[in-house]
């Protein structure tokens, strides 16, 4: 038994107590700490794989790191999900901010790779260079996102 008291309300602050409920339950939640890093340190890996893959001509290995960094990849980003992070849905808000720092990931990544291709590296340091820079600004991102998250909800 509990020793809890019933608080009494009326129906008006009945009604406002669950919008309230409603919309945190559909607030996103910030990004995990590890979700960052653990993708800066695949995006290295991979770069760094695809690098190696090509300068050694085994295509095949190429391949196959793309397989499993899609598979990894998919299973964090379903682990988030299932945690209730930013990656459970679009957000009204946060859709535009997203697509942008994701877009710049890449562009990024393709810009370091096309200057250290220009400073005569092989496939090794072009696509290593490539997957370290695309990890750190993911990371990045990730840290924006979860700024943007938590002003948001302290202005809320």
């Amino acid at each position: 038994m509990s020793d809890s008291v019933p608080v009494e309300l009326s129906a008006a602050e009945a009604l406002g107590l669950a919008a309230r409920a409603r919309a945190a339950a559909r607030a996103p939640q910030p990004v995990p700490t590890w979700y960052g890093v653990t993708f800066a340190i695949g995006f290295s890996l991979y770069g760094l794989g695809i690098g190696y893959a090509l300068w050694a001509d085994t295509s095949w290995l190429a391949g196959l790191l793309g397989g499993v960094f899609a598979a990894v990849s998919g299973a964090l980003g379903a682990v988030v999900t299932r945690r209730g992070g930013v990656a459970r849905g679009w957000t009204p808000g946060l859709g535009g901010p997203l697509a942008r720092w994701m877009a710049l990931v890449f562009a990024g990544a393709l810009a370091v790779a096309a200057v250290v291709r220009l400073l005569g590296a092989d496939a090794r340091g072009t696509f290593g260079s490539a997957g370290v820079t695309a990890g750190a600004l993911f990371w990045l991102a990730t840290v924006r996102v979860n700024a943007r998250i938590r002003r948001e909800a302290d202005g809320a």
